[in-house]
């Protein structure tokens, strides 16, 4: 294979390699957005002195924004990794 062939080649490896790593980051942007509605609604709780409540309510919203930034970020970055398998611009 000529040398630009190979070096267009790697780069796409390597762009397909950073998309790779930022779905990564997704899912722990997502455990990380679940945990935080939790323990919020955990300090809710010891400053209110009420029982699980704000926990239960925090958790719950902790999944919804944790699912919507998922969902958005994974079809984002879907879009992006096919732009890069066919050689095209994101678009």
């Amino acid at each position: 294979m000529p040398d630009p062939l190979r070096r267009l080649d790697r780069a796409r490896e390597n762009r397909e390699r950073s998309i790779g790593w930022r779905m990564a980051g997704i899912g722990i942007q997502t455990s990380s957005e679940v945990a935080a509605g939790a323990l919020l609604g955990m300090a809710v709780d010891w400053w209110r002195g009420q029982g699980t409540t704000g926990l239960l309510v925090g958790g719950i919203v902790g999944i919804i924004v944790g699912m919507t930034s998922l969902l958005r970020g994974a079809v984002k970055l879907n879009r992006e990794f096919d732009a890069a398998r066919r050689g095209g611009k994101d678009g």
